[in-house]
């Protein structure tokens, strides 16, 4: 089995650790508390199960950033992400981090700390620190810094697109966007940018259609939503507040299930309460991703005769699943598990 190069820890107080390069220090964010020890000179930083250091921040890319330790010192790297990495008032692409810098990913504020530093550095606790606040400040200007861009860019363009032609004009849409985002142009301009001037000449597009479908599906949504009352009572709003308060807590420890339940009863005491909508399913979709991994490793640990580890997996998948009788992967539990059992036949 080879050796874990990220070590997470829920807590601060973590004595330096044999073979420590470095490690991050989660200040602000959904792990807020944690703590990374890397154990190497290169690890990739993401949402992502490919990732060595897993953040649980929805606004990290699945692949977002690499930190690595070169000939000039240790480095963070964007991996071309669609948020970017913010430091020191900036969204930069590549950049040397000094121990005690700190950088934001998404909203999680990192604090670096190499290995040299004393147990004391290492393992004091995450308290308020006195400049986060100026980098938040920081933060928020510069996205509206950027918003304010675009949108200048955009409304000069209309201004000067009376008698221009319509594919000129989308294809100096394309290069603006370019000179703005030089981090994202790439997967951008590949996803969307054919669509983009297809849409300013009038061209019919599969993606102009979703969009339709889409706005359509949104119309009949607030229709619905319109039906609801537009103020709760204050018990009400704080009833669900709790329910999202506890299904957050349960999403950051990685306990989706649990997660799913609290965000539905807050959703059933307030239909409005939006936070709730956004996490459960998002606690939805990373369920069924555990449940898939451990269906997958229960099928190899049997077909490898490793029964018992097989057993153990597919109990645990059926506990993701809960009392949905009618899931097909509840159905798939059941049935490899009565084989499982004594007496059966695997």
């Amino acid at each position: 089995m080879s050796q874990e190069i990220v070590l997470r820890y829920r807590s601060s107080q973590v004595p330096r650790q044999e073979g420590e390069y470095a490690r991050l220090r989660v200040l602000q964010g959904p792990d807020l508390g944690s703590v990374y020890v890397i154990k190497s000179a290169s690890v990739t930083m993401g949402r992502g199960e490919g990732s060595s250091l897993r953040i649980s921040d929805l606004k990290a890319s699945r692949a977002h950033a690499k930190i690595e330790f070169t000939s000039t010192g240790w480095r963070v790297v964007d991996l071309g992400s669609a948020n970017g990495v913010f430091y020191r008032g900036e969204f930069v692409r590549d950049f040397t981090v000094q121990s005690g810098d700190h950088f934001t990913i998404g909203d999680t504020i990192f604090q670096f700390l190499m290995n040299h530093e004393g147990s004391q550095v290492l393992m004091a606790p995450i308290s308020e620190d006195p400049d986060l606040e100026k980098r938040e400040v920081a933060f928020a200007q510069q996205k509206i810094r950027v918003r304010g861009l675009s949108k200048e860019v955009k409304f000069a363009a209309i201004m000067n697109a009376k008698k221009a032609n319509p594919l000129v004009l989308g294809i100096l849409g394309l290069v603006a966007l370019a000179v703005m985002f030089p981090e994202d142009a790439g997967p951008l301009l590949n996803e969307y940018g054919l669509g983009m001037v297809a849409d300013l000449i009038g061209a019919p597009t599969g993606k102009k259609v979703a969009a339709k479908k889409e706005e359509k599906k949104e119309e009949k949504d607030r229709s619905v939503a319109s039906y609801s009352p537009s103020e709760v009572a204050p018990e009400v709003a704080k009833t669900a507040e709790q329910y999202y308060r506890q299904g957050f807590r349960e999403f950051k420890s990685g306990n989706y299930l649990r997660a799913r339940e609290s965000f539905s009863l807050a959703l059933q005491v307030n239909p409005a309460h939006e936070r709730s909508r956004y996490y459960l399913e998002n606690s939805i979709r990373e369920n069924e991703t555990e449940i898939k991994k451990l269906i997958e490793s229960a099928r190899k640990a049997k077909e490898f005769g490793r029964f018992k580890a097989a057993r153990s997996y597919f109990e645990t998948a059926l506990r993701h699943v809960g009392e949905d009788q009618e899931n097909p992967y509840y159905l798939e539990c059941k049935d490899a598990l009565k084989t499982l059992e004594p007496g059966g036949s695997p």
